[in-house]
């Protein structure tokens, strides 16, 4: 469980010649360092005697971007074990089996890529509230957010290409489309507060 391990076993795993982790769980770090960037503006504002008036909303935005980071670090490991069970599946040779682990890849995929929008929109939301001697942090927060989507989303695609079924590759692509063009909106509003 890379949740119990150092960064540093992390990224030396990352860089080695193993296959495993791969892209996906450094898309998945991107997202729990995106919701730790969220809670430390929070945590920031709460308790500002000049921010007293948005102290609720700051403490709601904490207890979700919170949960996020814990569903994020899990799924770390979660891609692990989907990415080997696609390595297992070509190595078998067994066609239905890849498009199988493929399509669940696919479905994980997405779950993270709306997970790192929604996450986007946490930034968003305490840019707007947040403590403004943290306007550097928000800028940090959509830059690290948007990267997350965007990764997830590379993950998504190439397991598409294993897929036979053309109705459900336009509709996933539609929808992660769809995503990414909120996650850059979002970017670009929260550069623009912090820049303010």
């Amino acid at each position: 469980m890379y949740a119990q391990k150092t960064i540093e076993e992390f990224l030396n795993d990352l860089s080695s010649s193993n296959s495993i982790p791969g892209g996906g769980s450094a898309a998945a770090l991107s997202g729990a360092l995106n919701a730790a960037v969220i809670s430390f503006i929070a945590n920031l504002t709460i308790g500002k005697e000049k921010y007293a008036n948005v102290e609720t909303e700051a403490q709601e935005i904490l207890v979700e971007s919170e949960e996020l980071k814990k569903e994020m670090l899990l799924m770390i490991d979660k891609d692990s074990k989907i990415l080997g069970d696609i390595l297992d599946s070509y190595k078998a040779g067994d066609k239905n089996k890849v498009k199988a682990v493929c399509q669940d890849a696919v479905e994980f995929s997405m779950d993270m890529t709306k997970k790192a929008v929604r996450l986007m929109r946490l930034s968003l939301e305490i840019s707007e509230i947040g403590n403004r001697m943290l306007a550097s942090d928000f800028e940090v927060a959509a830059y690290i957010g948007d990267a997350a989507v965007g990764s997830a989303i590379a993950n998504i695609k190439i397991n598409l290409k294993s897929l036979d079924d053309q109705e459900y590759k336009e509709n996933i692509k539609s929808e992660y489309l769809k995503l990414k063009n909120e996650s850059s909106r979002l970017k670009e509003e929260i550069i623009e507060l912090a820049n303010k």
